[in-house]
């Protein structure tokens, strides 16, 4: 590839929170990205519009990169936390699309990197620390997150022999809109109490800005982690280690 020829990018939940950091973050570096949302983002990306759960999204999205230059890297971060609820009381309906946000797209995005991607390319899929225990009033998400993991470490192994690789970066509560609705979840009248208290919770006592955590997705996409393969790296204060 001629040294003129930018790196190109595809980065799914894009518009606002981790994936804006991303996006910034990589076309600071240099990189061409093509951004998917429901809605365009603010930074310099070529931007498709649309749902993430759509091949005929991702198609598009494939689409664009031909005029950019040769795909290396996917980014699956759309995700959807959910409503919160036990499982007990949650509806068929919002599993479903805890699933399809969660996994759907990162299958879509991941099997899209793994027929198109240049080798020596990478996908990083965006997991949480909820994928790697149980969280209460949380299932779908759990269960979602679990299986962007077990899906991340398959196509690790697949991907492997010509030299694509596959990772997940597995986020602590990070302060994001996300967190606002989360613990508006866990206290309607005072959420600002239910955030200090998580916050307080973390071994660090405090949440992960979207920047440490776009800079881990940064490097597992990068050539400095050439040989991590089938990675899960937890960017969460500590909070997995107790």
């Amino acid at each position: 590839m001629s040294e003129d020829v930018r790196p190109v990018a595809i980065v799914s939940g894009a518009a606002r929170g981790i994936g804006a950091s991303v996006v910034e973050r990589l076309v600071t570096a240099g990189w061409s990205v093509v951004g998917i949302d429901l809605d365009d983002g603010e930074s310099d990306a070529t931007w498709v519009a649309g749902d993430v759960t759509d091949e005929e999204t991702w198609q598009r999205a494939l689409t664009l990169t031909e005029d950019l230059g040769p795909l290396r890297v996917v980014v699956n971060n759309a995700g959807a936390q959910g409503a919160g609820g036990r499982i007990a009381d949650t509806a068929v309906e919002e599993f479903d699309r805890v699933i399809d946000v969660n996994v759907r797209s990162a299958f879509l995005g991941t099997r899209l990197a793994l027929r198109h991607a240049m080798p020596g390319g990478a996908v990083v899929n965006v997991a949480s620390n909820a994928g790697l225990r149980g969280v209460p009033r949380f299932g779908p998400y759990a269960a979602a997150k679990h299986a962007v993991i077990g899906l991340t470490r398959t196509a690790a192994l697949e991907g492997a022999r010509r030299q694509l690789r596959v990772n997940a970066v597995a986020p602590g509560p990070t302060d994001t809109r996300i967190m606002q609705a989360v613990a508006r979840s866990f206290d309607a009248d005072s959420p600002e109490t239910a955030l200090s208290r998580m916050s307080r919770a973390n071994p660090m006592g405090r949440f992960a800005q979207v920047e440490e955590i776009s800079a881990a997705i940064s490097w597992l996409a990068g050539p400095d982690s050439a040989y991590v393969n089938g990675c899960v790296l937890s960017v969460d204060g500590g909070l997995t280690a107790a």
